[in-house]
């Protein structure tokens, strides 16, 4: 479906109620998915091989994969893996590594007392790479690069076999190179809950990255404080600002770029009819079945506007003053600038992070980060000056909130 709208004062609530549309994404859990988590959290490894034979009608005897797997799956790639995956992995391990060395430990100092604060890697981690259409190796390598720059000791895979009853062997090997040989057979919602609880198998661990389908995200959401979580991903999307100064068929090959993930959807915010009746024609061309929507604005502040409300997954700005648009752009976790930045290149090469909120919640979220795979602590240390100049007020805020011996343990070092 292509769709085309204008966007002025008139049919300003049309319009947002589109991408309102677009945005939505229920993640309530379904009684179902609820049932597999507890079956996994009382029933461990027998559980989870059940919900993979049932949803993917493999039977699975090991859980994790044997380092001789690993080892034949290099067989089984296309030679010319190798070089172009070595290129993507040196890239994001630099913007990653440069990531990390700008997360500074820093001591606050005051009268006679500091605050210190230091920042620690996580213990363990798991990454959730899907099965379905395609073998998502690069977001492996966007999840396991920073979690392994952060220092998490313990990362984990998991992962849904495919028909012959193992991970695929891009998975495998990408996981590898980066030096990551804990990989486990299993998906969906069993997947998710077998590393928030732990199995016989599957040591739980501390947090959960990666996009799955519906029913892995339902289940992240559901155990999240039993488990950390990334964010709640739902599908991928773009939007474009772009005016008559944007090549159309970039742009084109940009929005069908998203129709080849499932439910993907694309929109173009443009204040040129021309560019937008072109990149019309080009899609109905194509043939491809995608739901590419193109609201015309009549300048580059509604266009601000729109991107804003919508807080897109992937924003793409290829226009004449990009760098004063960007400027003015608050929602958006990965923004491609100009003609020759497709979102493509950063999905797989460029080093940042393609792990990103979708349906709206680059609001309040930012795309996969060091910052992930670390937690910061808060060292206070107080001298007796410290409590002589800062402690009678402290008791005050302590006794006008009626919590008398929390007044009373700061009024014991004060008067010792």
């Amino acid at each position: 479906m292509f769709l085309k709208l204008f966007y002025n004062a008139a049919n300003e609530k049309k319009v947002l109620g589109r991408l309102d549309k677009m945005n939505s994404f229920s993640l309530e859990a379904a009684p179902s998915i609820v049932s597999i988590i507890k079956d996994v959290e009382k029933n461990g490894d027998k559980a989870v091989n059940k919900y993979t034979k049932k949803f993917d009608d493999v039977v699975v005897t090991q859980l994790k994969v044997p380092a001789k797997t690993i080892k034949a799956a290099y067989a089984k790639v296309d030679r010319r893996f190798f070089k172009s995956v070595s290129m993507a992995i040196k890239n994001i391990e630099k913007f990653h590594s440069m990531q990390r060395k700008n997360i500074k430990d820093y001591i606050f100092k005051n009268k006679g007392y500091t605050i210190r604060q230091k920042y620690l890697p996580l213990d363990s981690a798991g990454i959730y790479i899907p099965g379905g259409q395609a073998p998502l190796f690069s977001t492996l390598l966007m999840a396991g690069i920073p979690a392994k720059i952060a220092g998490v000791k313990r990362i984990v895979v998991v992962s849904p076999p495919r028909y012959d009853g193992d991970v695929g062997p891009y998975i495998l090997v990408a996981a590898d190179m980066i030096g990551i040989n804990e990989v486990y057979r299993a998906g969906g919602a069993q997947a998710i809950a077998a590393l928030a609880y732990g199995t016989e198998s599957i040591k739980r661990t501390d947090k959960i990255v990666g996009p799955g389908n519906i029913y892995s995200t339902m289940a992240k959401k559901y155990l999240f404080g039993k488990i950390g979580i990334d964010s709640l991903n739902g599908p991928s999307e773009v939007t474009i600002i772009a005016d008559n100064t944007a090549d159309h068929m970039f742009i084109t090959y940009d929005l069908l770029a998203q129709a080849e993930h499932v439910n993907g959807h694309s929109l173009l915010i443009t204040d040129s009819k021309g560019l937008a009746d072109k990149v019309e024609a080009e899609v109905k061309k194509s043939g491809v079945k995608s739901g590419i929507t193109v609201i015309i604005v009549k300048n580059m502040s509604d266009a601000v506007k729109l991107a804003n409300y919508k807080a897109p997954e992937h924003l793409t700005v290829a226009a004449r003053n990009s760098g004063e648009i960007i400027k003015k752009i608050t929602n958006a976790p990965a923004i491609f600038e100009g003609n020759y930045s497709p979102v493509a290149f950063g999905d797989y090469m460029a080093g940042s992070n393609h792990i990103l909120p979708t349906n709206g919640t680059a609001r309040f979220f930012s795309g996969l980060s060091v910052l992930d795979f670390l937690k910061h602590t808060h060292i206070v240390k107080c001298t007796k000056k410290g409590i002589g100049v800062f402690g009678r007020d402290a008791e005050v805020l302590a006794e006008l909130e009626t919590l008398v011996n929390h007044k009373k343990s700061i009024m014991a070092r004060r008067d010792s």
